[in-house]
């Protein structure tokens, strides 16, 4: 459920589209319900400071694309904002995934004007939102995830590690989920993985409260959003599984502290692209002891389609750069906004961290660097980029804004949590027992 989560709210920000492809109206491949849910970041220039959230909603029958999008404003407090991107989606794709003359039709006349007004790009790598006004409503990329076929009523959730799970649509639009299981253990089971999830948003939360003013912000920004869906879902499940086996079942796992290696199987993965390709990956963070007796972060970069090598790339931070990381990664978001206050729509990028210092300008057989990248598109989106540089060869695996703004926060709290069990760790019984003076 968490991978389907995050797949569905990121932001894969790239130009690749293919053009030219003819629709097709038979049965194919790409038939089924699909979602997209992410939040929409306004330009400063808007009545909407904070996020937007969308949800999009699409079928796929024939070839022929039909759906809608929703958007209820968010915590903004303009009435213009929840305006904005509701309308219908009409179109067709090809048998390669490409979308063909998708169209979004706004329901009101002043949103018609600003916003969404078509979709372009392909399914197996990533979705252009483009609005009328780029100005005020930056192009948004994102990922359609397919959670149904068109004939099953379970439901089954594609890319996801909490069963078989329905999307119900209501009339208010809000989501239910159902999720499919053989009996109550495993119902309890399935709760608390959510709950667990629930766990580590709330530790995280905690820690980046401690944090700067302006940290703290987009830190919690991102943070409460998925705090606030999990405790809905919790809440939905709750109800399901009581009615179901006609006795209360609540997470069993409320309480329960958990120590950042723990954390790192717990906190949902991160998505990446590797731009110019289909490739869609995961990344996931590990605390990890070296055999010398140094705290690092390994970064896995993960190809969940594999059979056998799940992990394609590693890269360790040392504990001693985790800071430099964290300011980076935020960058990522601080340089998006100075973009869009200055229009800025031509392609360029801007290293904001070389580990170690220096090395990835002088890129020669023998020297190995890590850089953290930001770069924009010729349409005004931007993103991360995490660079591994091997001699004269690089491959880079790139974020969402949104994933980069996670990843930095999760850093913070390995960084602040993480290092006290590693000192605890490292102390004699003396040096445990001084504490208690």
């Amino acid at each position: 459920m968490l991978k389907k989560f995050f797949d569905n709210k990121v932001f894969l920000l790239s130009s690749a589209l293919v053009l030219g492809s003819a629709p097709v109206y038979a049965e194919s491949t790409w038939d089924g319900k699909y979602n997209s849910t992410f939040p929409f970041q306004m330009s400063r220039a808007s009545v909407c400071p904070k996020f937007l959230p969308i949800d999009i909603e699409v079928k796929i029958e024939n070839g022929q694309i039909s759906g809608f999008i929703f958007n209820n404003g968010g915590d903004n407090s303009s009435p213009f904002c929840k305006l904005y991107h509701n309308g219908t989606i009409t179109g067709s794709i090809d048998n390669d995934g490409n979308f063909i003359n998708v169209k979004v039709k706004q329901k009101n006349p002043h949103s018609k004007k600003y916003s969404s007004n078509r979709i372009t790009g392909n399914m197996k790598s990533n979705l252009k939102l483009i609005s009328k006004s780029a100005k005020y409503h930056p192009t948004a990329a994102f990922l359609l995830t397919k959670y149904s076929d068109l004939d099953s009523g379970s439901g089954q959730s594609v890319n996801s590690n909490l069963g078989n799970i329905t999307i119900n649509k209501n009339i208010d639009t809000s989501n239910t989920l159902v999720i499919n299981v053989k009996n109550q253990s495993e119902a309890q089971k399935k709760l608390d993985e959510v709950q667990a999830s629930l766990n580590m948003y709330e530790a995280i939360s905690k820690v980046v409260k401690k944090q700067k003013p302006d940290s703290r912000r987009r830190f919690l920004l991102a943070i409460n959003n998925e705090i606030k869906k999990l405790n809905s879902k919790k809440t939905s499940l709750e109800k399901q599984f009581s009615n179901q086996y006609s006795t209360p079942i609540r997470p069993s796992n409320q309480k329960l502290n958990i120590s950042s290696f723990k954390a790192s199987e717990t906190f949902p993965k991160i998505p990446f692209y590797v731009p110019g390709t289909n490739e869609i990956g995961e990344m996931l963070t590990i605390p990890k002891v070296t055999d010398e007796g140094f705290l690092v972060y390994r970064l896995d970069f993960l190809d969940p389609t594999s059979t056998y090598e799940k992990v394609r790339d590693s890269i360790n931070i040392p504990h001693e750069s985790i800071d430099e990381v964290i300011k980076a990664l935020l960058n990522i978001d601080k340089w998006t906004i100075t973009a869009q206050e200055n229009n800025l729509t031509r392609r360029i990028s801007k290293t904001a961290l070389c580990i170690p210092t220096g090395r990835c300008q002088n890129k020669k057989k023998g020297i190995m660097s890590t850089e953290i990248v930001f770069q924009v598109y010729e349409d005004g989106s931007t993103s991360g980029r995490i660079q591994r540089n091997k001699g004269t060869y690089s491959v880079g695996y790139n974020l969402s804004v949104e994933s980069s703004v996670l990843l930095s926060a999760y850093l913070t709290y390995m960084r602040d949590t993480g290092s006290k069990e590693f000192n605890i760790g490292n102390m004699s019984d003396e040096e445990v027992k001084s504490l208690f003076n």
